[in-house]
Parts: C-alpha cells; sequence; structure tokens
C-alpha cells in the first residue's frame, strides 16, 4: 500500500529514469544560457510595441531564453529596452534595413545593436523578428585594432 500511494522505496528503473531526467534538463538549461551573448546575460527584455512586429519580437526573445517585460519596473532585474526602425536610403533599387539596438534602462548604454536587410527575409513580421533575434545574438566578429 505505501508503494501505491507513493511513499515507499522508488524502483532502481524509476531512479535512474529521474536521474536521466535531471541531467536532460540541466543540460538544457546549460546549453540555453550559452546561446545568449555575454552582454546580454542577466537581462531582461523591454518590449512596450504592441504592433505585429513589436508582439513576434517579445515572442521570438522568448524563444530564445529571455524573459521579456512590456513596461518598466522599478526594482526588476536589469533590463534592457528593445528599440527597433526601419530605414531605407532615397532613391531606386535600394535595400531596406531592420535596425535593432538593447538599451540597458537604468544606465542608456548600447548593450546590443544589429542590422538586418529585409529584402533578404520574409515578409512577415515572425520571419523579420526571427532574424532581428538572431542576428542580435550571432557573436560579435573581432574589430581590428
Amino acid at each position: 500500500m505505501a508503494g501505491a500511494l507513493g511513499r515507499g522505496a522508488a524502483d532502481p528503473g524509476m531512479r535512474a529514469a529521474r536521474a536521466g531526467i535531471a541531467a536532460i534538463c540541466f543540460w538544457s538549461a546549460a546549453c540555453g544560457a550559452s546561446r545568449i551573448p555575454v552582454a546580454l546575460r542577466g537581462y531582461e527584455i523591454l518590449v512596450d510595441r504592441k504592433d505585429p512586429l513589436g508582439t513576434e519580437m517579445a515572442r521570438a526573445f522568448r524563444e530564445n531564453g529571455f524573459r521579456v517585460r512590456g513596461a518598466v519596473r522599478g526594482g526588476s532585474r536589469p533590463t534592457a529596452a528593445l528599440v527597433f526602425f526601419t530605414f531605407r536610403e532615397p532613391g531606386r533599387d535600394t535595400e531596406t534595413w531592420l535596425h535593432l539596438r538593447l538599451a540597458d534602462t537604468r544606465t542608456g548604454e548600447i548593450v546590443g545593436a544589429a542590422m538586418v536587410s529585409l529584402d533578404s527575409v520574409g515578409p512577415d513580421a515572425k520571419a523579420r523578428a526571427d532574424a532581428g533575434v538572431r542576428a542580435l545574438l550571432a557573436k560579435p566578429v573581432p574589430t581590428p585594432p
């Protein structure tokens, strides 16, 4: 009866399964954290725009392991506000670029920046958001001295 209620000795197979599940969870958490650039670790992301692209940006950040908020809150963890806009040089046959910046809400320091050519991604907000977040999380290319 005690075994049926979960108070008895655990079956050795069940112990091994639990240990395996714990190892997988630990490994998954460690791998998720390693995808986040060092400069952005520990930050929550503020996405306060409610348009389709803002909504998709919030989703893409969540899928990449960030906690996303819609408003600034005092006394919270370090937060980086997402600022993004599109830009196109005047003239024919010029590319449209999505510019993204992550700014620390306490200091104003830019902690992440990226640009994505919108001509190279799909026309929908989901494709643009995914490409933008991938670009922000990409390893920075070293600059020459």
